[in-house]
């Protein structure tokens, strides 16, 4: 829709008109119709079984969207409403088709959207340098927490997959705290838990913790597969 701007009728910057209609036939007695493009107050008519009706006497259309019958039409009618909507190259607030963009689009104020955004990034920085951008950040680890500073998330891992080293004593990266790390010592398999090691011989057959002991409660189960081999203490932390 356009902006008027002052003007009756078709502004100078408008190089357009557009009809858009809707009928309807309701099956009961009905008062209120919607019309599903919008129209422009002022600029809509309604013509009831091909009859032109007078805005103000025999209908009312104020809110952009409903229209509303001053007599009911009932089952058997048909109701049309048409919108005359001016295309102004200076001033285009809505779009009823697909809006395509040959080169940058700014946006001074909010954006809405309530279909998917294809295409979108995000950045992606480590200690504030930038490292590139991508579609989708995948989280590995417990622990992971999450931190928000105005525009910015800052995220914290604890853990990959693999557990690292264990829990820096810091987070802060500058901290000497960052470079040292605690981990527990032993692990215990619950009660009414069963724990199943096993590793493919593409995977080395061997299942490993940096872990030194694992104690196994009463109702527990582990099972090492056939072939596997379970290590424990791999890096020699708890002899």
């Amino acid at each position: 829709m356009a902006d008027r701007s002052g003007y009756i009728g078709r502004a100078p910057s408008d190089s357009s008109v557009t009809i858009a209609r809707q009928n309807y036939t309701p099956t009961g007695i009905q008062t209120d119709f919607t019309f599903n493009s919008g129209y422009t107050v002022g600029l809509i008519d309604a013509y009831l079984n091909g009859v032109k009706l007078i805005e103000a006497n025999d209908y009312t259309a104020s809110d952009g969207s409903t229209v509303g019958l001053t007599t009911a039409a009932i089952s058997g009618d048909t109701l049309e409403l048409v919108a005359y909507k001016a295309f102004n190259l200076g001033f285009v607030n809505s779009s009823v088709a697909d809006f395509n963009v040959g080169a940058n689009l700014t946006v001074a104020g909010n954006a809405t959207f309530n279909g998917t955004v294809t295409g979108a990034t995000v950045g992606v920085s480590s200690a504030g340098t930038s490292i590139g951008n991508a579609k989708t950040l995948n989280f590995i680890g417990l622990g992971n927490t999450f931190a928000v500073e105005g525009d910015t998330v800052n995220i914290s891992i604890a853990g990959g997959g693999g557990g690292g080293l264990g829990t820096a004593l810091s987070e802060v990266k500058t901290d000497p705290g960052n470079q040292f790390y605690t981990t527990p010592r032993n692990v215990t398999i619950a009660t009414g838990t069963t724990f199943f090691a096993e590793a493919s011989a593409g995977d080395g057959g061997v299942v490993f913790s940096k872990l030194g002991r694992i104690h196994v409660a009463t109702g527990a189960t582990v099972h090492v597969g056939s072939g596997t081999t379970l290590a424990l203490d791999v890096l020699n932390l708890f002899i």
